[in-house]
């Protein structure tokens, strides 16, 4: 090739490549932008949850709380913190979200060095591909990790309370009635207890939810003496009734309106997010489609000539 050949087609082969980078760069943010989409509709489902855990609240029963007098009762260590594991829950999210993201491209760039993957990973769909695959292994990979660290004390726990046909069977109704625990405090735990079943016992949980209320009213002085929690009296009539009903869950009324205000509030916001990301991610696809027609253009006419 003469020099003057070497000059008029040299340019070219930079362009084409300066073409390639732009693509393979608005691909990056395209993977990033529809990462974000999956993140943020998995938020749209578990921010009401999260933020009522923030004001101390619940949609339903989620742990079981335990009268000082029936803690005595327990055979195994006290029951961890739940509000903590839910923050776990979340930093496991980003872990897999961060772990999975980023190994998937160092796996990727990793199998390219065989001659193998080079021979097929030419193509940027196949490279994408690729990645999705990696991202998908990695993500299945430390879920199991995550859930293979099982919780002894919850499965104790899940096991005292289990029973099949009748709350009567389980270990901790028995052990509640051999201790002699006063009545109210018994349907107190019992009625969680079949809340926590699974599927829920709603019928026993009534019964003694009804037993809770009818004691409040008929003597509130001695039932706040009970010291049992507010808040999981407001979760356990709100689960059953739909309203708080006594005189100690009706204040927690205008906390939960505030914990409701704040989700509607979040979930505008995240409504939006999406929104922009999937006009972002059909954007950056758009060009980037635009990008690789333009290369492959400019590829034939240079076959051509």
């Amino acid at each position: 090739m003469s020099p003057i050949e070497d000059f008029s087609v040299q340019p070219i082969d930079q362009r084409l490549d300066v073409l390639k980078k732009r693509q393979r760069h608005l691909m990056i943010w395209f993977v990033l932008a529809s990462s974000l989409v999956v993140v943020t509709v998995a938020s749209l489902f578990l921010q009401k949850e999260f933020i009522y855990r923030f004001f101390d609240l619940s949609t339903h029963v989620q742990a079981l709380d335990l009268p000082y007098h029936v803690q005595e009762l327990v055979p195994f260590k006290q029951p961890v913190d739940y509000f903590f594991n839910l923050l776990s829950w979340f930093g496991w999210l980003f872990l897999k979200i961060f772990v999975s993201f980023i190994g998937a491209f160092l796996l990727v760039s990793w199998a390219k060095k065989f001659k193998f993957f080079q021979q097929r990973f030419q193509a940027w769909t196949q490279r994408i591909l690729a990645w999705v695959i990696s991202f998908i292994l990695l993500w299945s990979g430390l879920t199991y990790i995550q859930y293979d660290w099982k919780d002894e004390t919850k499965q104790a726990y899940q096991q005292w309370m289990s029973y099949q046909n009748n709350i009567v069977e389980s270990q901790i109704a028995q052990d509640l009635q051999q201790a002699d625990i006063d009545a109210t405090e018994k349907a107190y735990v019992l009625a969680q207890v079949a809340l926590l079943h699974q599927p829920i016992d709603r019928k026993t949980a009534n019964v003694y939810v009804n037993q809770l209320i009818s004691t409040e009213k008929a003597n509130p002085d001695q039932f706040q003496r009970y010291d049992f929690k507010p808040e999981q009296l407001w979760v356990m009539q709100q689960q059953l009734y739909g309203k708080s009903i006594t005189s100690v869950t009706q204040p927690l009324d205008q906390r939960a309106q505030q914990a409701e205000r704040v989700s509607q509030i979040v979930n505008m916001i995240l409504w939006g997010v999406i929104v922009l990301a999937v006009a972002l991610s059909a954007i950056l696809y758009v060009l980037a489609k635009n990008l690789k027609n333009r290369r492959v253009r400019i590829t034939q006419k240079l076959d051509v000539l």
